[in-house]
């Protein structure tokens, strides 16, 4: 189980932020926060794969240094040269005479960029990992990793790609946070989504299509939030903030023992 993905998406979000700001392009600070993940998640591989390193520990190392990281080159570098963090952000695309649809057609038409790239990467890799020689060997190296090796399958090799892979798709991700309207990056702005996204995987059984919806079903209680907020009902906005982590906790809670992950996932396999 990947528990650095927060400590990525938090990366990620501040190197996009940075990115786009020096250069002014707005696709350059995507790519530069899905290598900022990318790296991490060499990092991690090597701590995990080659000095086999318990992953949930240095998972959350990672994320702790992440906070932290980042919290001081916001403060000493962001803060004080607002020119560091200033991106172009990647506005939402509508589609013409769809969008303007009372109700429905601001909802479903006019989206941001990242959730139709989201999308095309669901079926892409739901094809690569249950469609494909690539995916059965992925999936083997998860599942009996001694299995896979006895047949000529690199499982150390096929991991480090996976991870980095992962990693690369959640420093991406990450530049949401920064690039998606909300005008730069703000210290700890990740606020848990990586948790959620575990979260979503579990739910989601592996799958990427069944994880997708999960994620939706997230997103869909924090926008609920936010549109409570909005409307002004009187709740306490702690409450309001916490919404779319209890849906999060109530729904692990209930998938506990019903779910089953690749079964070495996170395990250590000695090559020889």
């Amino acid at each position: 189980m990947n528990i650095a993905v927060e400590g990525k998406l938090l990366i990620g979000a501040l190197v996009g932020s940075v990115v786009s700001s020096i250069t002014g392009v707005a696709f350059l600070g995507p790519i530069g926060g899905a290598i900022s993940g990318a790296l991490i998640s060499l990092f991690l591989a090597i701590l995990g794969l080659r000095y086999k390193v318990d992953q949930i520990i240095a998972g959350t190392v990672i994320n702790i240094g992440a906070v932290g990281i980042t919290s001081v080159i916001f403060q000493r570098i962001l803060q004080p040269y607002r020119e560091f963090n200033n991106p172009v952000n990647i506005d939402p695309i509508r589609i013409p005479l769809l969008s303007d649809i009372p109700v429905i057609g601001p909802i479903l038409f006019s989206l941001s960029p990242y959730f139709y790239i989201a999308l095309a990467l669901v079926l892409f890799f739901t094809y690569m990992i249950f469609k494909t020689r690539w995916g059965l060997r992925l999936r083997s190296s998860g599942e009996l990793p001694s299995a896979a090796g006895t047949v000529g399958v690199d499982v150390i090799r096929l991991r480090y790609r996976a991870m980095l892979i992962a990693g690369l798709l959640a420093g991406f991700a990450g530049t949401f946070i920064s690039l998606g309207g909300t005008g730069g990056f703000a210290e700890n702005s990740s606020a848990g989504k990586g948790f959620i996204a575990l979260a979503a995987v579990i739910f989601g059984a592996w799958n990427p299509i069944y994880a997708f919806g999960a994620a939706l079903t997230f997103g869909m209680a924090s926008s609920a939030a936010s549109l409570l907020a909005g409307l002004g009902v009187k709740f306490p906005p702690q409450i309001l903030g916490s919404v779319p982590y209890i849906v999060t906790i109530i729904v692990v809670a209930g998938l506990i023992g019903r779910v089953r992950g690749p079964a070495s996932a996170g395990q250590p396999y000695d090559q020889g």
